[in-house]
């Protein structure tokens, strides 16, 4: 039954049905989890790794790569050389000597498209680092498959494409089998320090509202956007049926769907409004404490008048959704696909957040300062050691070895 194209957890549950969530994380920053903690797990995930902790003060940056352009659609040269370039003005910082166990810091790169991107960045790290930091880093490049169980104290996620001539890029969220949303949630979940997220787009202007691309860079920009809106909403969430109207505004708002909590019409209140592209979706939460029989009917009465005004309607039953919330919600985002209310949810990004810290500024300008002294002098260090003609036969002995 195991094919691969589904994580060994989701298996797990298909063959021994009910599953225990372990919900205590203990690997990430706080601030690095939360993208996935949103994207995949409700808010569930309790992150328990004390920030302070951590040498490293930022955990979660944005690197926008000017010019970014790529040969083809896998390969993104001027991210890669970035990427590379950043990784090796890092290992020169003594910030980034020695993880919390005393061991060398590790680094790894994903690739959020294919794996010849990662092959480019790994090609351009061999040849500018010595073979013993290569290894003594434990680097690796790869998808997010490739990390899957595995983990590393830096983290580069090369978002790879290219600005489009007519955007905004293709929308990507799911995908088929949730595939797409599976390879963020791994590739936002393996740094243990600091996660870069490197990227040739304007956000704002390149990818829709709604796009996992979008997100990821917008989380790196603010780690604190998307739960300062959920908290703002949630406060406006009638305080007798927060657990459940709350879990409801969540699911809507982590498909990007912009949500208006009690929200007024004339003397009535409705518990939650999806609005978007002009239209609008009334979602109606009967939790079973607050809507009884007397409840129920007065809110029918009260929804008879108020489709007579123009409203849709849709209900979710309590006893329904805590049993099988995704089950329950399908209905819902049918219903918003029907009528085309588009997912548009924006966020109020701090731009202060991105602000960078003395040691991201040295890395930077080392990085800057490499790629210079490569573009002058492209031939590696490592390369003029050893006269071309004997490279291949070396390289075949030590793998003979």
């Amino acid at each position: 039954m195991y094919d691969g194209q589904t994580s060994i957890y989701e298996f797990a549950h298909s063959a021994f049905g009910g599953v225990i969530r372990l919900v205590e994380h203990f690997r990430c920053a706080p601030n690095i989890i939360a993208f996935s903690n949103d994207l995949s797990y409700g808010g569930e995930i309790k992150p328990l790794r004390e920030a302070s902790s951590i040498t490293l003060a930022r955990h979660v940056l944005p690197y926008r790569v000017e010019n970014g352009r790529g040969r083809n659609d896998e390969v993104n040269s001027a991210e890669a050389e970035a990427i590379a370039s950043l990784i090796c003005a890092a290992i020169e910082q003594p910030e980034y000597a020695s993880n919390a166990d005393g061991k060398p810091m590790s680094f790894g790169v994903v690739s959020m498209v294919a794996n010849q991107q990662a092959n480019t960045v790994d090609a351009l790290l061999r040849q500018r680092l010595e073979l013993a930091e290569y290894k003594n880093r434990r680097i690796l490049c790869g998808q997010a498959a490739q990390f899957q169980g595995d983990e590393r104290d830096v983290m580069f996620l090369s978002i790879v494409d290219s600005p489009p001539p007519e955007p905004p890029l293709p929308m990507r969220q799911e995908g088929p089998k949730k595939m797409n949303k599976k390879r963020f949630n791994v590739a936002a979940s393996r740094a243990r320090d600091q996660m870069w997220v490197v990227h040739s787009l304007n956000y704002e202007t390149d990818l829709k509202p709604g796009d996992y691309r979008r997100r990821l860079i917008e989380h790196a920009v603010d780690p604190g956007a998307w739960e300062r809106e959920l908290e703002r909403q949630v406060a406006q969430v009638d305080p007798r049926s927060k657990e459940f109207e709350g879990r409801v505004l969540r699911r809507l708002m982590e498909k990007n769907f912009r949500v208006l909590p009690q929200y007024k019409v004339g003397g009535y209140r409705i518990d939650l409004v999806v609005v978007g592209s002009g239209k609008r979706l009334a979602v109606e939460c009967d939790g079973e404490r607050f809507h009884g029989p007397e409840k129920l009917q007065e809110d029918m009465e009260r929804q008879a008048i108020l489709v007579r005004l123009g409203w849709q309607f849709v209900r979710i039953r309590g006893s329904i959704f805590f049993r099988d919330e995704e089950r329950t919600m399908r209905p819902v985002f049918q219903r918003l696909d029907e009528l085309g209310i588009a997912a548009e949810l924006g966020f109020d990004v701090d731009a202060a957040s991105s602000t960078s810290d003395s040691v991201t500024e040295r890395v930077i300008r080392r990085a800057e300062e490499l790629r210079a002294a490569w573009a002058a002098d492209p031939s590696p260090t490592g390369e003029r050691e050893i006269p071309r003609r004997f490279r291949h036969r070396i390289s075949v002995g030590a793998s003979d070895s």
